[in-house]
């Protein structure tokens, strides 16, 4: 599976939380990796921390459609919750 520029994906270790957008390739050690970067809605532990942007391979991810404004919310309401 190819993956596209600004295709919506989910990394498989997090899949509620890693959710982001395919923002380019390189071929490293001739291998196709995908750079990642996280949907923006998510609030980290260190708000206005830098964006999470890193290298994934088609293993590590699986496309899935972009979440709601709604879903965020409630991501982020359990993440404060819980600190």
């Amino acid at each position: 599976m190819a993956l596209e520029n600004g295709q919506y994906v989910r990394m498989k270790i997090a899949p509620d939380t890693r959710i982001g957008t395919i923002e380019g390739s390189e071929v490293q050690r001739g291998r196709t990796m995908y750079i990642f970067r996280q949907d923006p809605r998510l609030k980290e532990a260190v708000p206005g921390g830098p964006l999470v942007e890193i290298f994934v391979s088609e293993d590590e991810v699986e496309p899935c459609e972009r979440p709601t404004d709604e879903y965020w919310k409630t991501v982020n309401y359990l993440i404060e919750r819980g600190s």
